[in-house]
């Protein structure tokens, strides 16, 4: 009987866990999934660059209009998705490097904002205070770098 309890407690308990936060998991990060290549498939994505609004708020972070689509893939689904399609925008764009500083910097502080946050509020983490520390630490980091970029800029065209 003993054996049967130490069997239950050690293996069968835990994989009955694993196994109902894996399921949980996947009742988010699929249907996550599919939004996004469904978003990606309307005409309003390929206008995303062009919307002057956006490219305002993000532009004053130092962001160019060609890191709008990675910025928002990383902070939508994650780093390991955005990864890709910044790869892949890089190429195309021919992104500079202080952009690809301020999306790495900006994506390795503030990543999968939905994603991970939908995650930690399954497994009991408080939503807000996951998001708004994260969205803060970017947005600070990631305009310090680009005023760092500015200052030394000036400071090669003073000499």
């Amino acid at each position: 009987m003993s054996a049967v309890l130490f069997f239950h407690s050690l293996f069968l308990q835990p994989f009955i866990g694993a196994m109902k936060l894996s399921l949980q998991l996947l009742c988010i990060i699929v249907p996550l999934l599919v939004i996004f290549e469904l978003i990606r498939a309307l005409p309003f994505w390929k206008k995303f660059q062009g919307m002057d609004k956006i490219q305002g708020q993000v532009g004053r972070m130092g962001f160019s209009a060609h890191t709008l689509i990675p910025l928002f893939t990383g902070i939508f689904l994650g780093i390991a998705y955005g990864a890709g399609v910044i790869i892949k925008i890089s190429r195309e764009k021919a992104l500079k490097a202080p952009d690809l500083w301020l999306l790495g910097l900006f994506l390795a502080t503030c990543h999968a904002v939905v994603e991970d946050t939908l995650i930690f509020v399954v497994v009991g983490g408080m939503g807000r205070w996951i998001i708004i520390p994260r969205i803060l630490l970017a947005c600070i980091l990631s305009l310090a770098l680009f005023l760092l970029v500015r200052a030394q800029k000036a400071k090669q065209n003073l000499s």
